[in-house]
């Protein structure tokens, strides 16, 4: 045996080391990696560049963001991340727009391309278009903005409550300092008079009691619920057209999980404004929203209306996880999981990323990706079941898959 022989890897039986790299191989993805993310920076941080390069038309007015084949990926050392890998839906006016899916399935990361804050350098918008309908009547094309005008929209007409209110408050400043900054920023004319006069009165309207007291206080110095409030007002002083709220109530308890919840209702009822809610709880979906986009491995795998969804489930995916809600007849049923894993983000496969989980699975799923079928105007979903030689082996079989199949 020679001497580099002893240092191969060994092939260990029914172990993958496809992900194990070699450190040339890793210099090598490195070394592409840094090219690729110059270039990406390099055009964000363009100056003085002339709005027709990301000026748009809106497929459809009606709605105020169309996600149109999104690719987000994240250059690593060891390969790429395809965290959004072709991610497409409409938020229409006035409506909560839902997204659910386990951890990892791409659901922030979505939501930090609509506002530009995927942690660059090695995150990056890499295709596709996030087209926004601003209240000036112009449409941008968030992928394709420079960061100077994106600092325009961000904060003032697109709001986020990030997800976890207890380190989202910076906390070396008093709550009124933080809450005065935003209207300093983007309303033209404000004074530190006018900005203490709209803080107090955001604080009011999300229910807080004593605001004076509460406007000098430290982030420390408040519960995560008045913490949770405090995000909610930061996030609504500039009357934004879209919140974006990603798992707002994740660190609260039950009752004050309602409170916020029935807030965000009454409060995107007053401004006639947006929500694209991002949630792992399909009890707060249901309950907020109009809409559902169910994702799994970076790709959207199904969606339509709320009712839709949690009546008429089609994809074994979305099943599952309908069939994983808590709750039941008896106390002594067994809380159903779905088996198996989700698939190495860095290799994903050219099939259905479900199918090594799915108790459906055919012959068709491990050799390409299903297409996205059509049930009705809202309601689709990505899967063999519904169409081709896919549709032909149930149909002989005679299995019918929905909400009350196995």
């Amino acid at each position: 045996m020679g001497l580099f022989d002893r240092f191969k890897v060994k092939k260990v039986e029914g172990v993958d080391d496809t992900m194990y790299l070699t450190l040339r191989e890793e210099k090598r993805i490195s070394k592409e990696n840094a090219k690729l993310m110059k270039e990406f920076e390099q055009n964000k941080n363009r100056k003085n560049v002339s709005e027709e390069e990301y000026l748009t038309q809106m497929r459809d007015p009606s709605n105020v963001v169309e996600f149109d084949n999104l690719h987000t990926y994240f250059f690593t050392d060891v390969g790429t991340v395809k965290a959004v890998n072709g991610v497409s839906f409409d938020i229409p006016q006035g409506k909560i727009v839902g997204v659910v899916g386990e951890s990892g399935c791409g659901k922030s990361v979505t939501s930090l391309s609509l506002m530009q804050l995927v942690q660059a350098p090695q995150g990056q918008i890499v295709k596709g278009s996030i087209r926004y309908q601003s209240s000036d009547g112009k449409c941008y094309d968030i992928s394709k903005i420079p960061r100077d005008q994106m600092l325009k929209i961000r904060g003032k007409e697109i709001a986020m409550i990030f997800q976890e209110p207890m380190t989202s408050l910076n906390p070396v400043f008093r709550i009124g300092e933080q809450m005065d900054e935003v209207v300093l920023l983007h309303v033209e004319g404000a004074t530190a008079e006018s900005a203490k006069a709209r803080s107090i009165e955001m604080l009011n309207l999300v229910g807080i009691a004593d605001v004076e007291k509460i406007y000098n206080n430290y982030p420390h110095e408040l519960s995560g619920g008045m913490r949770q409030r405090v995000m909610i007002a930061m996030s609504l002083a500039c009357d934004p057209r879209l919140i974006i709220a990603d798992e707002p109530t994740t660190a609260l308890d039950v009752t004050i999980q309602a409170q916020i919840l029935e807030l965000l209702r009454d409060v995107k009822d007053e401004i006639n404004g947006s929500i694209m809610l991002i949630t792992h709880d399909l009890g707060v979906i249901a309950e907020m929203a109009d809409y559902v986009v169910v994702m799994y491995a970076g790709r959207i795998i199904e969606q339509g209306t709320v009712h839709e969804i949690f009546n008429d489930p089609k994809h074994p995916y979305t099943i599952g996880l309908m069939k994983s809600k808590p709750g039941g007849d008896s106390t002594e049923d067994r809380l159903y999981s779905i088996k198996g894993q989700v698939p190495n983000p860095i290799n994903m496969p050219d099939y259905c990323y479900f199918c090594n989980r799915c108790d459906h699975a055919m012959a068709i799923c491990s050799k390409e990706y299903p297409e996205m079928v059509e049930f009705t105007s809202d309601h689709r979903t990505a899967c063999h079941l519904y169409y081709g030689e896919g549709l032909k082996e149930q149909n002989k079989k005679g299995v019918e898959v929905g909400s009350d199949g196995n």
